[in-house]
């Protein structure tokens, strides 16, 4: 008669509590801002709608600059009047880039993917602000580069003498009307949370305002204190501006920008996502 003895049987190893435990939150790492400056710079570079967005702007700059190239066809273009040309569809422009870039994300129903991935809402809103400013300044500096190009191509024409001497303090004022045409667009954009009715917005408030300071005398005289047309005009000259100037663009960027970003940037915080 054999006997037979039970062999033990090979067990799995139980998991510790270590392994099935979860990882404390506090542990988890976030998203770094740097990863989420360069995945809004690459949003507003690589989606048609923005793609299409910064052709418009450097076209429609193109075609400013060629106005005075040809009224100057005879004696050649000053470098001044050319940036000055540059300045104006960028000024037009460069909002409505800061609209996309703030609003698209509610526009176009993704925006629970972004915060799913990075919660902090503020800290995507301020990669948003800040690729924004950057592209805007990118532009600028390919403005600035083809101006000089085109006061150089428009003196060798006409046998004249290149002088490029822009000076600091157009320089100055050309960065400062670009980041203020851009933190505008982030501003109406963050409000009302829609590309539509940011762009509508942004096209109407500069249109009607002139027509709403005209209503009374006392308003005629401080425009220049709540109207941005009115105070960021002495930016289109060379001229170092006065005190009272800054003043004047201070306090109409705080109205018209700083406000609504305030206001944008809560609304975001709170807002539902669907």
């Amino acid at each position: 008669m054999t006997t037979t003895t039970d062999r033990p049987r090979a067990t799995r190893p139980r998991p510790t509590a270590e392994k099935t435990a979860f990882p404390d939150i506090d542990d988890a790492r976030g998203v770094s801002f740097r990863r989420l400056l360069g995945t809004e710079l690459r949003k507003l570079v690589d989606t048609r709608s923005g793609r299409w967005m910064l052709i418009a702007i450097l076209a429609l700059t193109g075609v400013a600059m060629a106005v005075p190239l040809w009224i100057g066809r005879d004696t050649g273009s000053g470098i001044l009047g050319l940036l000055v040309a540059a300045s104006i569809p960028q000024a037009v422009l460069i909002p409505v880039l800061g609209i996309m870039t703030a609003a698209n994300e509610w526009s176009q129903r993704t925006a629970l993917i972004t915060f799913t991935q990075e919660p902090r809402r503020l800290r995507v809103m301020a990669a948003k602000t800040a690729a924004a400013v950057l592209l805007g300044m990118a532009v600028l500096a390919l403005s600035i580069l083809a101006a000089i190009l085109a006061h150089v191509a428009s003196m060798a024409s006409v046998d004249g003498q290149v002088d490029l001497s822009i000076g600091w303090t157009l320089l100055g004022h050309l960065v400062v009307i670009q980041l203020l045409g851009v933190l505008t667009g982030v501003a109406f954009g963050a409000l009302l949370l829609s590309v539509p009715l940011g762009i509508v917005a942004y096209v109407l408030v500069p249109a009607l305002s002139p027509l709403v300071f005209m209503a009374t005398s006392w308003l005629r005289e401080n425009a220049a204190w709540l109207d941005m047309t009115s105070a960021q005009a002495p930016l289109l000259g060379d001229e170092v501006l006065t005190g009272e100037q800054w003043a004047q663009v201070g306090t109409t960027s705080a109205l018209w920008i700083l406000l609504p970003l305030a206001l944008g940037f809560w609304r975001v915080a709170r807002k539902q996502v669907a």
